[in-house]
């Protein structure tokens, strides 16, 4: 891969393989025989790899853009917390929690999904234009499921524990089996 402040190479070569240097040890077919073309590349170029700190910043950031600039984040999060709390308030057991947290975290990627693909859209040009519109409408598509599947979730949990903790059924009825 070419990055931005190299100079465009003049022919087409792998991005794997570089010519050798002074000090790279010799080829190990004689000259004039061709290499394997299907040996592993010798030598992999690792520029432009971020480090665990960078990277941890950079989510970081991705999600305070998200939180500041789509107010349908922040408004998946304040109904994450408000049924999390619930759980914790009405006693969820771990299995429940486990399943509260996967769906909700669902909804909070889809939603970072969603922030990226309509900020990549307005970036490129028109957002409006049809295909641009066909990516932002999509995006909004998944956003949607994960929040029936995260609703789904939350509901069957919820309700499952209230209706024990008010007595709404006799729980020996699925304890005799």
């Amino acid at each position: 891969m070419i990055r931005p402040d190299e100079a465009a190479p003049t022919s087409v070569q792998s991005p794997h393989r570089r010519d050798p240097g002074p000090d790279d040890p010799p080829p190990l077919a004689p000259a004039g025989v061709e290499e394997d073309p299907f040996a592993p590349p010798a030598w992999i170029a690792r520029a432009g790899r971020r480090t665990l700190r960078e990277k941890l910043v950079a989510g970081l950031l991705g999600i305070k853009h998200a939180v500041r600039g789509d107010s349908s984040f922040f408004a998946h999060g304040y109904r994450a917390v408000l049924v999390l709390l619930t759980a914790g308030m009405i006693g969820v057991p771990a299995v429940g929690w486990c399943m509260l947290v996967v769906g909700l975290g669902l909804v909070l990627i889809a939603e970072l999904t969603h922030s990226a693909v309509d900020t990549l859209a307005r970036a490129i040009g028109d957002p409006e234009e049809p295909r641009l519109r066909m990516a932002r409408d999509i995006a909004a598509a998944g956003v949607l499921v994960a929040v029936v599947i995260s609703a789904a979730i939350s509901i069957t949990v919820l309700t499952l524990k209230l209706g024990d903790y008010l007595g709404w059924w006799d729980r020996s009825m699925w304890d005799a089996r």
